[in-house]
Order: C-alpha cells, then structure tokens, then sequence
C-alpha cells in the first residue's frame, strides 16, 4: 500500500481539484497537488511475516438434578509466536523515507523527496505463553417459564500483531520485553433472570468484569499496558404476536480505568468510546409474502480519549427495510441505511480541540438506498 498527502478544495458536487502550494520565496513545496508520496508521519509502511501457533485442550461437563442445573469447563491455551516484522518504528538505524523518481521524468520534485519506503532490516518476533482458562454456572428453574442462574469465568484474549512495533517486544531477540502482555485475562462474575413462554422471551443479566488490556493505541502510537473494573446490567429480549415481532436490547456499563502502567494520571477516568448505554431494537410486522421494519441502534455519549477531556455525541442510527414476494422464488425488496442522515460519529484521535478547531474523526456512512430483485431456481 502506498500512502499519500494530498492538498485540495472543499467543494461539493464532485468538483473538487487538487491545489499547489507554494512557499514564500514562490517556490512550489507540491505537483500537481500532491504534498508526499508517505504519510506525514513516515511510519505507516510496515511488513508483517508471522505464524502464531496455538494448542488447547479442553473438557466440560453438565448435569441436570430436576429443576438444577450445573456446569463446568477448563480450558488450557499454549501458544507461541515467530516471524519477523519490518518497519521504521523499530529503530537500529532503520530508514523510512527517501527520494525517488516516482512519475520517472528524471527530476526529482519536492514531494519526490518525501517517498516512504519499507526498511529491509526485520525485527524477529519469538516468544511463547500459556495460560488457564475455566467457567462454572448453575440455573435454577422456579418454575416452567423463569429461572435464575449464575455464572463465574476466568478467559484470556491471546494479543496477536497488535504487540508489535511497540516496546513490547525485543526487538533484538524478539522475546517479551514486556511477558506479562501475551495475554489478557478476564475475570467475570454474571447473575440473572430468564422468562420464557410462547410469544415473550426475555433475560436480564447483571455482570462484574475484571480486564487486563495490553495493546498498541493506533491514534498515536503509544503502549497501552493498564487495568480495567466494570459493572453494569445487560438486557434483552424479543416478542411476537400475530404478524408483529420485536426483539431488542441494551447494556448499561459503568466501567473505570483502574491501574495504567503508562500513564497513571488518567487512573479512575473512563475508558475512551465507552458509552454508559448502548441499545438496540427491531420491530417488524411480516408474513409469507411481505416484510416491514426498521433496525434502531444508539448509544449515549463518550469520551474520544481515555484523559476524559473531549466527548462524542450519541447518537440513533435507523436502518428501514421492505420486502415483497409478489410470486413465488421471487424477492422483491428495498433497504435503507442511516435513514434519517444521522451523524454518527464513532471516534476522534485528539483528546482535545486543538487551535485550528479540527480533529481527525471517523463517521458511519450517511444515507444508502438500494433494492433487490432476487430469484430463487
């Protein structure tokens, strides 16, 4: 992948066209627009050439006494990593950025002098872990439609490439600067309430989770080795009757940064992108030959980065759809996506508005309609 900076014109309708720049003495610092052939960085050109290897064994067991029911397993996770991986971020000496003739009149212009490369010299990636995994429930049934159960688990998330180009590896001997980063364990605790009959299902659960997050902050570039504490209660559930359903769900979170290793200044802040409340809900009215509805997804506001400076808005993203069999094998159908133009905006690299008043952010796509005709043969 070749990455580029580019200088061009806000303008709408498609006719924006890329600009020059020129610097005070008048001389052009761009061609035809293009400012580099690199990010401004000069770190985003990187190779990755490894295999991770991972053995498990794993046994459970279940027994049902009447209205009890109990259960178990362990799970026992041996892995290893080994490759090499090429990139300026690794140091040594290593270049990432030169002068090339890119278009090949045999001049070198100035964005011409900016070319990102990939480094020859590999760093090598060689470390092994292992860790124990298990989880033990019970449900109880007080009768035909409800119950209550509980559940205690202890898993891990094996961390994979995101390690790399950080100072988590060596990059002499490609072995754990940092062994404890392998793996994240997570320690759960969930206690709840299932109804069930014909036309009505739902469950309620409340859960307290424990989480260790080892990890590379893609915005900058920085380590991640922290913490987490969170509690909440996670709903869902569904109805139907005659030609309407609906199912829907939410979980309210309430989650703190409890030890950070890098920075422990933001010890006690909320995790960044953590809503307090994400929803979601789907009625439809339908039969064999039509289908309507709509798909409601939201969550509440949250803060763009983990020092709780910046917030991003909530926000309620409707998805519509219509499907018509007006014969049979044949599917007629139209969709929409962020039916109502919403903004939603799921992230923001600054923790705070800088002086220009612009921050890099990504959005969901703005509205998308389209429909189908399907034969089925």
């Amino acid at each position: 992948m070749l990455y580029s900076v580019a200088v061009t014109e806000i303008r709408g309708g498609g006719d924006a066209a890329l600009l020059d720049v020129f610097n005070a003495a008048g001389n052009a610092v761009t061609a035809g627009g293009i400012y580099a052939y690199n990010p401004l960085s000069g770190t985003q050109r990187r190779t990755i050439r490894l295999a991770y290897d991972v053995y498990a064994p794993f046994a459970s067991a279940n027994y049902r006494f009447g209205r009890l029911s109990v259960g178990g397993s362990l799970r026992y996770d041996i892995g290893s990593a080994k490759g090499q991986v090429f990139g300026v971020e690794l140091g040594g000496g290593r270049i990432g950025q030169v002068a090339r003739d890119i278009n090949g009149d045999g001049v070198i212009s100035p964005p011409e002098q900016r070319v990102g490369i990939t480094p020859t010299a590999p760093a090598p990636v060689d470390y092994t872990y292992k860790y124990l995994s298990y989880s033990a429930g019970i449900n109880f049934r007080l009768s035909d439609p409800f119950a209550v159960f509980a559940r205690y688990s202890r898993g891990a998330r094996a961390n994979a490439d995101r390690l790399t180009f950080g100072a988590v590896i060596d990059n002499q001997t490609g072995a754990l600067a940092i062994p404890k980063a392998a793996y994240d364990p997570v320690k759960q605790a969930e206690i709840g309430v299932k109804y069930r009959n014909a036309n009505l299902t739902l469950n309620l659960t409340g859960f307290h989770v424990e989480a260790q997050d080892s990890n590379i902050n893609t915005a900058n570039g920085s380590v991640i080795a922290r913490d987490y504490k969170a509690k909440g209660l996670e709903f869902e559930g569904s109805f139907h009757k005659g030609l309407f359903s609906l199912t829907a769900g939410a979980t309210y979170t309430d989650a703190t940064i409890v030890t950070d290793r890098v920075s422990p200044e933001i010890e006690g802040n909320t995790p960044r992108h953590q809503a307090s409340l994400i929803f979601q809900a789907t009625p439809q009215i339908s039969n064999d030959r039509f289908a309507v509805g709509a798909v409601f997804i939201g969550t509440t506001d949250s803060y763009a980065q983990d020092v709780n400076l910046l917030r991003m808005p909530g926000y309620v993203m409707t998805n519509a759809f219509v499907q018509v069999r007006p014969i049979k094998r044949v599917l007629l159908s139209l969709n929409a996506t962020n039916l109502f133009d919403t903004i939603a905006l799921t992230g923001i690299d600054e923790a705070t508005i800088p002086a220009s008043g612009i921050v890099r952010g990504r959005l969901l796509n703005g509205r998308a309609i389209s429909t189908t005709l399907r034969f089925d043969f």
